[in-house]
Parts: structure tokens; sequence; C-alpha cells
């Protein structure tokens, strides 16, 4: 996962290059520039979801906790409609750039590692096989050499690493319908090293299945846009957390690089007259 990381920290990086040299451009002094930093720094460390989070910060807020309580006593006619969730991302946050590069980080580590990945891989072409109904042989055949590898994906063992890799290289060539499952092939598959302990970060897989929870709760009557949640809603259109969260990455360091530009250019301006 080295160029999905290095392609986040890049992104985090420019965002808050971005930031400084735009705080640079607001102040003449560079002692007064090196105090305003830690202004904007530590609302980056505090409100990014990964020292304190939302979970608590929604919980503590006194406005929902009234609220809160309010609707206890006087509910509503929709009985089965649950309060909001707690893992929604709090009005203020929206505007911290770690918050966006944090979720996305955390989010590919646990849908883009080298296991996950083809897990999930196998289980969508399983979906679509189901979904079609289709009862000849080929899909049929397909079918069952789908759930072997899910199987052996699930408690894949190897001596090494590098062996362990070898084997994963085998189900991406079944995958791609390279060569037919044989389970010879991974008839020498045991060992101390297995893929979940290498590739699956448990505290991760806890986070993600507590929001994957928490948009499926059928009681909400709609699917929230909570923290660490895989798919974003707006508008009605559904989007990947990696997309949208590229492009607000993306997009405020251009903005904040468009902002620098108009400053200076006013300085100048100012300069030359």
């Amino acid at each position: 996962m080295f160029w999905i990381d290095l392609g986040i920290m890049l992104m985090t990086a420019m965002g808050g290059l971005s930031l400084g040299l735009l705080i640079s451009s607001l102040v003449a002094d560079p002692k007064t520039a090196a105090n305003i930093v830690p202004l904007v720094l530590i609302p980056q460390i505090i409100m990014g979801g990964a020292l304190i989070k939302y979970e608590d910060m929604n919980r503590n807020l006194a406005l929902v906790y009234a609220l809160t309580h309010w609707f206890s006593e006087h509910p509503s006619t929709e009985q089965g409609k649950k309060m909001e969730s707690r893992l929604q991302v709090p009005f203020v946050c929206q505007f911290i750039a770690m918050r966006w590069s944090y979720e996305e980080m955390i989010v590919a580590q646990a849908k883009l590692n080298p296991l996950t990945r083809r897990q999930d891989r196998a289980q969508r072409e399983i979906d679509g096989i189901v979904a079609r109904h289709q009862q000849d042989p080929g899909e049929s055949k397909r079918l069952e050499e789908l759930k072997e590898i899910l199987a052996l994906l699930s408690g894949l063992e190897a001596n090494s690493v590098g062996e362990l890799d070898r084997y994963l290289a085998l189900t991406d060539q079944i995958l791609d319908r390279k060569r037919p499952f044989e389970r010879a092939l991974f008839k020498n598959a045991t060992g101390p090293v297995t893929a979940e302990q290498i590739y699956v970060n448990q505290k991760v897989a806890d986070l993600i299945s507590n929001a994957e929870m928490e948009q499926s709760d059928y009681r909400r009557g709609n699917r929230p846009n909570v923290f660490f949640g895989a798919q974003k809603r707006f508008f009605g259109i559904k989007i990947s957390v990696f997309v949208f969260n590229t492009i607000v990455l993306l997009g405020s360091t251009i903005g904040l690089l468009g902002l620098l530009h108009w400053i200076l250019r006013r300085q100048l301006e100012v300069r030359r007259t």
C-alpha cells in the first residue's frame, strides 16, 4: 500500500504547505507568522478525528444532549426513527484538512489492503452471478471457484511474507480467469505467517465495521454520512470516500493557492503604486 499512503500524505502535505504560505502572505513579520501557525495547527490536531473521537465530541455537546433528552420525553410520531448517528462529523470539523486525509487513509487501510481487496473483489463477482440467476454450467463452476477463493483467503497461511505474496498472486490469476482454481496449488499454504496478521489491522477494521453498522441501521430511515463510511451520499448521489475526499483535499489546496496568488498580486500592485 506504499503508493496509496504516499499519495494521501502528499495531498496532505501540499494542503499544509499552501496554508502555511497563505499565513506568511498575510503578515509582514516572520515572528508574527510563527506565532500564528500554532493557532492553525492545534485545531487540525484536536479536530482531525484521531486524538478525540467524533463520537465523544457529539456525545458531549450540551445542545445535542438537551435536544436528545427533550425528544426522548416528547417523542415524535415516527416512533421507530432513531436519533442521528454519533459518528457524524461535527460541522466545524468539516473545515479541518486532517479530517479528510485521516478518514481516507483509515478507510484505505481497511478496504484496499492486499487481502481485503481480493476478498471484496471475489464477493462482488459472487453477488453478480447470484443476481443474474443463470444456471449454465460455466457460471456454476465460476461460482464454486469464487467460494473456494474466499474460503482460502480467510485462512491463508505461509512460511514467509514472500511466499504469502506468491499465493496472493495465484489468486489474482484465478480472479482474472487466467487459470482455473486447483486445490493442489495451495496444498503447502501452511505456516506461522497469516495474511490476516500481515495485512489486516483489527482496530481499523473495528472502526470501519462500526461505521458500516451506523449506515446500515434500518431504524434511521436513511443512510447518514458518518466518519469512516466507505460511501458518501450527497443530493441523492453515492460517491466513494476515496473520490470525494481526494476532491476535497485537492480542491482546498488549489483554493488556498488561488487565494495566495490573489493576495500576492494585490500586494505587488500596492507596492508599485
